[in-house]
């Protein structure tokens, strides 16, 4: 990786344009390999595989179809910010906020904001990285976490997006490929998919397993994890990074066609992995669970070759960690300190370190689960959606209307943290799974501040109704939103059926993304490239 790091400096130029987003040059290709790399982080290989094992094969169709339905904000907000930011020369969303309100104030809270989001999740990475390190070699977890933070920070400093970007493309194909090694190693090991299934199902002790009932998911979890992924998801620094580096129009738009067959790929093997891990290891802690993946894959080939798959986890960490330094570096350095390096060992750098170190900090001396760090970031990234959505989209936002919006739903999610118990009688105690329902709260509160914000601080010529964003659903929005209700298949709670070794609603499941990728190749095929 720092070879990598070394060759695509040979093009990197000296300005902050050139070292965070690649001078806008990511095209479709390249673009969706990006994406789809630096999204799918620890939490894929063992944040999912550690919540299958305890909520069973329910967490499949939220994971793969509702990250796959995720591009269907990507591309909405995408199309839009890659115009907007390249008007204003911005590479991050607050940015953005500034070149579209004017409002600095508004700049700082949300660049604030994302920075705090972003460090749990930034902690996630060398949590992971010593689970696996620790799997490979037997050595404490905090080795792993060291070293590999080490690595990434060293070809992160050398190449910049560009190194990021081509570290992707290694990293992405290592991880898939030995992630699906693993899978078929573990599924041969347990006699066959439809054997393993067909003991689970078999079982009274683990055949909720493979039931959505006895997943421990309600209606309201389950809507609210899809809801928590399409907003929070492009509002991540490094993703929201490579939407303004993308090259066209159309080069969002392909990725955002293609991304659901690439979630369905990432998150199968994990999380299948994770519900079969029941079958030798019944009896996991809920911090041990995070393990199972290294477990069955080394128990299952061997010291070598399983110790090579689980290199997979490392590689969609480093992917994960690269662009996460990168994009909240560029965040801390031009948002916060307002500065821009020229030359030389400059601020980018010294934040990209410091940022390495607290994230390195956070994930030794955490007992908290991957799932809920994760969950943290997600519900604080998903309150600044709607500013940014229609900030890209209108001409005329009043920046203290973005900051009401931003500090009313971060102050839900704040009070779901400290004080869950505030949530019962009213809504559901947000702990554990249950923290995503967090999303429809706080979502509301931002709107409505957003909303009294415009009203009460903009000229009357800009009031919240007359900003100018068309809210017109068409054709191809309306079969968007039937494929997302029609997700939420509370018909098939009961459902314990199999066909092909596998519960029935997952493969319904499949054949929604399906749908959405046609409506979407439809879509974006008809939309004029810009």
């Amino acid at each position: 990786m720092v070879l990598f790091a070394v060759w695509a400096r040979r093009d990197l130029g000296d300005d902050d344009e050139s070292y965070f987003l690649a001078g806008r040059s990511l095209s479709g290709p390249i673009l969706l390999v990006t994406m789809a790399a630096t999204n799918f982080s620890a939490f894929t290989v063992y944040g999912s595989s550690g919540v299958s094992y305890r909520g069973g094969l329910s967490f499949l169709p939220i994971m793969a179809f509702g990250t796959g339905f995720m591009a269907v904000s990507l591309y909405l907000l995408g199309k839009k910010v890659r115009i907007r930011s390249a008007e204003h020369g911005a590479m991050t969303a607050p940015e953005l906020i500034l070149g579209q309100t004017g409002s600095k104030e508004a700049q700082f809270t949300m660049a604030t904001v994302l920075i705090l989001a972003t460090i749990p999740y930034l902690a996630l990475q060398p949590r992971a990285a010593g689970i696996a390190v620790s799997a490979l070699f037997g050595v404490e977890d905090w080795v792993g976490a060291v070293l590999v933070t080490i690595l990434v920070v060293a070809y992160t400093l050398t190449g910049g997006l560009k190194a990021v970007v081509r570290t992707d493309a290694a990293q992405g194909a290592i991880a898939l490929g030995l992630l699906w090694l693993g899978l078929a190693m573990v599924i041969s090991d347990a006699g066959g998919l439809e054997s393993a299934m067909n003991s689970l199902a078999d079982s009274e002790e683990k055949s909720w397993l493979l039931s959505r009932e006895g997943g421990k998911y309600t209606l309201l979890v389950w809507t609210s994890m899809m809801l928590l992924w399409l907003l929070a998801d492009p509002m991540f620094p490094q993703l929201f990074q490579r939407l303004c580096a993308a090259d066209s129009e159309e080069a969002i738009g392909r990725m955002a066609t293609l991304y659901p067959a690439v979630a369905w790929l990432a998150f199968i093997p994990p999380i299948l992995i994770g519900t079969l891990g029941h079958l030798d290891y019944p009896e996991l802690s809920r911090g041990e669970s995070d393990d199972i993946l290294p477990m069955l894959i080394v128990d299952a080939g061997g010291e070598w070759l399983g110790g090579l798959v689980v290199v997979a986890g490392l590689a969609a960490l480093m992917s994960t960690m690269d662009s996460q330094l990168l994009a909240t570096g560029s965040l801390f350095t031009r948002d916060i300190l307002q500065s821009e390096s020229k030359d030389g060992f400059g601020s980018r750098q010294a934040v990209i370190i410091g940022l390495s170190l607290l994230g390195l900090m956070l994930s030794l001396w955490s007992n908290v689960t991957i799932l809920e760090l994760g969950m943290l970031a997600f519900a604080m990234y998903a309150v600044i959606f709607p500013s940014v959505f229609i900030a890209s989209y209108s001409d005329s936002l009043d920046g203290r209307a973005v900051i009401a919006s931003i500090v009313a739903g971060e102050l839900v999610v704040l009070l779901a943290i400290f004080s869950p118990g505030s949530f019962e009688g009213w809504w559901v105690r947000p702990v554990g799974p249950a923290m995503a329902t967090v999303v429809l709260p706080s979502l509301a509160a931002a709107l409505l501040a957003l909303a009294v914000g415009q009203y009460a601080f903009a000229p009357e010529n800009r009031r919240i109704g007359e900003l100018g964003v068309d809210f017109s659903i068409g054709p191809h929005m309306l079969g968007l939103v039937a494929v997302f209700v029609l997700a939420q298949d509370f018909w098939w709670w009961e459902e314990k059926g199999l066909a092909l070794g596998l519960p029935i609603w997952i493969w319904w499941a499949v054949i929604l993304s399906v749908v959405q990728t046609a409506i979407m190749a439809n879509w974006t095929g008809k939309e004029d490239p810009r």
